[in-house]
C-alpha cells in the first residue's frame, strides 16, 4: 500500500485521505499512509458530503485511499484502491522522525467550522509508553476497534493494540449500533480490552443481561465524554474489580486522546464520583482561574494540559492555535521538591510522578481545554463539564451535568441527557431532559423524585422516556436527534386545537373546539412552546413571571375575562385554573369556549 502511494506521487508530510468502512482494509490503508511517510486524514463516509468536502479542501488532500466519497468530493481527488499492487515492489520507502505528523483529525468548534488537529508520531508513542506497563498491554490481549476512525478514540484502539502486539477485532458499522450483536461479538472473540464512550456503554450494559455467555474483558476503558460512575453498578455486580478493571480516562484530541487515568471502584460507583484521576506520566494538568493563575485544591477552574501529549496545533488556523496553545508560564516540581522558577503558586498543579522537561524548555506549551475541573486535597482531578455547558436561565446558573447525575442516581434510569431549548426568546428558555428507563411506566414517579432532589431552577420542564439515546458516529450523545419532548404529566397531552383530551371537564365543545382544561392547555402550549397536559404544572414547565404575564394576556384574548395573574400562580395547572374560573361563576360559554366575548 505504501509503495502504491509513493508511485502515485505521495511524499513525506503529504496529507492523504482515507475513506473506507471500518474493516481490515481500513487498517491496511492507515498503515500504508504512515509507512509512505505521509499523514492520514480520516474521511468517514458516514459524514455529510459538505463536511467531507470541507476536510478535503482544508487539508489539501489530493490522494485518497478508498472509493466511498460522494461524487461532489471524489471528482477533486485521485482515488487509490486499497488492494492495488505496486509496479516496483522493491521501492525504498522514506523514513520520518518522531516529530513528523502522523494524522490530522477534525473536531467541531464553537464557531461551527471544524478544526484540523495536527498530531505527531511522538505524541502517540508517548501515550503508549505512559500506559503499556500500567495496563499490562501485550500479545495476550484482544482489543475491539469500535469507534469511527475520524474520532481520536480510534487512535488508542488501533495503535494501542498493534504497537503492543495485540489482536484487533474490527467491529463493523452495524454491530457497533446493535448492543446485542456487539455483546455476542465481544464474547465470541474473547475481547480483553474494551474501549467505550459512556453513552455507547449504557446500551451495551443492558445487552450484557442476555444469557449467551460471559465476557472476557479484563480492561474497560472509558473516554470521549464524562462518565456517570453509578451506571457501572450492574456491571460490577457481574464483573467485579478483581476480574475486570474499569478505568475512567479524561482527554482531548489536542492533547492526544488521553491525559489521565483513574480505576473506578465500587465505592466510586456508589457515590457517583466524578474523578478522572491523575495525569499520565509525562502529562501535566493545571487548574487555573480566568487570569491563568493556579487555584487551590477544591476550587474550580479551567483545565490546562502540558507535557508529552500536547500536539502541534490546528491546521491553517494560526489565530486559534495562538489562543488555545499557550506558552507554559507555570513551574514544575522536580523529584527533589525544588521548583524550577520563582513562582510558588503551584500547590495543586503538578501531580505527575515524573518531571516532563517540555514545560520548562523553550517552546513548552499548555493547551487551554475549555473544561471545568478541580483538584481534591489528595491530588485527584474532578472533571466538572464544559465551561460553555454552564448556562443561565432567568439569572440562575444551570449545570446540565448535575441534572443528568441526579437522574442516574435513580436505579431505574440507565442513561440520561439534558439540554436547554429556547423556542422563542430568552423568557421561553427551558430544560428538556431524557431518560432510558428499566420501567418506562415509572416516568411520573422519577420526575417526582427529581422535584425532591433538585432546586426549582434545575427541575426540567419536560422529562421524556426513550428506548435509547441517539449517538453520533463517534459514540457520543447526539443532541440534534433527541426528539421533541412530551408532557410531564400522566394526562393525555393536548397536541393541537381541536384535539381530544381526557379527564373531568376536558373534551370538545359542540362546535368541535377544545373545552375546559383542554382548552386552557392549548393556550398554555402556544405561549410556552412545550407540550402541555391538563395536569401539567406551570412552574414545572419552566414558567416564570414574564411568561405568566403573557399567558394571562393570551387567556384574556381568548375570552377568559375573570383570569387574574395571581390565579395562574395559585392554580398552576389547566385543570385547577379551570376549576377556579368555574367556581367564580365563569362556567358559561365564554369561559369554556376560547374566543368567546366577555359580558
Amino acid at each position: 500500500m505504501a509503495r502504491v502511494l509513493v508511485e502515485a506521487g505521495v511524499g513525506p508530510g503529504d496529507r492523504v485521505g482515507v475513506c473506507l468502512g471500518r474493516s481490515v482494509a481500513l487498517v491496511v490503508g492507515l498503515l500504508g499512509v504512515l509507512r509512505a511517510g505521509a499523514v492520514y486524514v480520516p474521511l468517514d463516509a458516514g459524514y455529510p458530503a459538505e463536511r467531507l468536502a470541507f476536510v478535503v479542501e482544508d487539508t489539501g488532500v489530493s490522494v485518497v485511499v478508498g472509493d466511498g466519497l460522494p461524487d461532489q468530493v471524489a471528482g477533486r481527488v485521485t482515488c487509490v484502491d486499497v488492494a492495488a499492487e505496486p509496479l516496483d515492489a522493491g521501492r525504498e520507502l522514506p523514513r520520518v522522525g518522531g516529530d513528523a505528523l502522523a494524522y490530522v483529525i477534525h473536531t467541531s468548534g464553537s464557531t461551527g467550522r471544524p478544526k484540523g488537529v495536527l498530531v505527531a508520531h511522538h505524541n502517540v508513542m508517548a501515550l503508549l509508553a505512559a500506559t503499556r506497563d500500567e495496563f499490562r498491554l501485550g500479545p495476550h490481549d484482544v482489543w475491539s476497534f469500535f469507534h469511527s476512525f475520524a474520532f481520536d478514540f480510534s487512535v488508542w484502539e488501533i495503535w494501542g493494540c498493534l504497537l503492543t502486539g495485540g489482536r484487533l477485532v474490527v467491529v463493523d458499522h452495524w454491530a457497533a449500533r446493535d448492543p446485542e450483536e456487539l455483546h455476542a461479538l465481544l464474547a465470541r472473540e474473547q475481547v480483553t480490552v474494551l474501549n467505550q464512550t459512556p453513552s455507547a456503554f449504557s446500551q451495551l450494559i443492558r445487552a450484557d443481561r442476555f444469557p449467551d455467555g460471559g465476557l472476557s474483558v479484563r480492561l474497560l476503558i472509558f473516554g470521549g465524554e464524562p462518565l456517570d460512575t453509578k451506571m457501572l453498578l450492574p456491571w460490577l455486580d457481574r464483573y467485579p474489580e478483581t476480574a475486570c478493571r474499569p478505568v475512567n480516562m479524561y482527554g482531548i484530541t489536542e492533547t492526544t486522546v488521553h491525559c489521565t487515568w483513574h480505576t473506578v471502584t465500587r465505592a466510586d460507583a456508589l457515590t457517583g464520583s466524578r474523578t478522572v484521576g491523575r495525569p499520565l506520566p509525562g502529562w501535566q494538568l493545571h487548574i487555573l482561574d480566568d487570569q491563568a493563575r493556579p487555584v487551590p485544591p477544591g476550587v474550580p477552574g479551567e483545565i490546562y494540559v502540558g507535557g508529552a501529549g500536547v500536539t502541534h496545533g490546528y491546521h491553517n488556523r494560526p489565530e486559534l492555535t495562538t489562543q488555545r496553545f499557550l506558552p507554559n508560564h507555570l513551574t514544575t516540581t522536580n523529584t527533589t521538591g525544588a521548583t524550577n522558577t520563582t513562582d510558588t503558586s503551584t500547590t495543586n498543579t503538578d501531580t505527575s510522578t515524573d518531571t516532563d522537561t517540555d514545560t520548562t524548555m523553550p517552546g513548552g506549551r499548555l493547551y487551554r481545554t475549555g473544561d471545568l475541573g478541580r483538584y481534591t486535597p489528595d491530588g485527584l482531578l474532578e472533571h466538572l463539564g464544559r465551561l460553555d455547558d454552564q448556562v443561565k436561565i432567568r439569572g440562575h446558573r444551570i449545570e446540565l451535568g448535575e441534572i443528568r447525575t441526579t437522574l442516574l442516581e435513580d436505579p431505574r434510569v440507565t442513561a440520561a441527557a439534558a439540554l436547554v431549548r429556547t423556542p422563542n426568546d430568552p423568557a421561553t428558555a427551558r430544560i428538556d431532559a431524557y431518560a432510558v428507563l428499566t420501567h418506562p411506566d415509572h416516568l411520573p414517579d422519577i420526575r417526582h423524585t427529581l422535584t425532591q432532589r433538585l432546586p426549582t431552577h434545575l427541575i426540567p420542564a419536560t422529562l421524556t422516556a426513550l428506548p435509547q439515546l441517539p449517538l453520533t458516529p463517534n459514540g457520543k450523545l447526539d443532541p440534534t436527534h433527541l426528539p421533541e419532548p412530551v408532557p410531564t404529566s400522566e394526562a393525555t397531552p393536548v397536541e393541537a386545537p381541536g384535539a381530544s383530551a381526557t379527564g373531568d371537564g376536558a373534551g370538545l365543545a359542540p362546535g368541535g373546539e377544545a373545552s375546559g382544561p383542554a382548552a386552557l392547555a392549548v393556550i398554555w402550549r402556544e405561549v410556552m412552546g412545550v407540550p402541555v397536559g391538563p395536569d401539567d404544572n406551570f412552574f414545572d414547565l419552566g414558567g416564570n413571571s414574564l411568561l405568566a404575564v403573557r399567558l394571562n394576556a393570551a387567556l384574556r384574548k381568548n375570552g377568559y375575562p375573570e383570569v387574574r395573574l395571581r390565579d395562574i400562580f395559585r392554580h398552576s395547572t389547566p385543570r385547577r385554573l379551570m376549576a377556579a374560573i368555574e367556581s367564580r361563576g365563569g362556567s358559561g360559554s365564554n369561559a369554556s369556549k376560547p374566543g368567546g366575548k366577555s359580558a
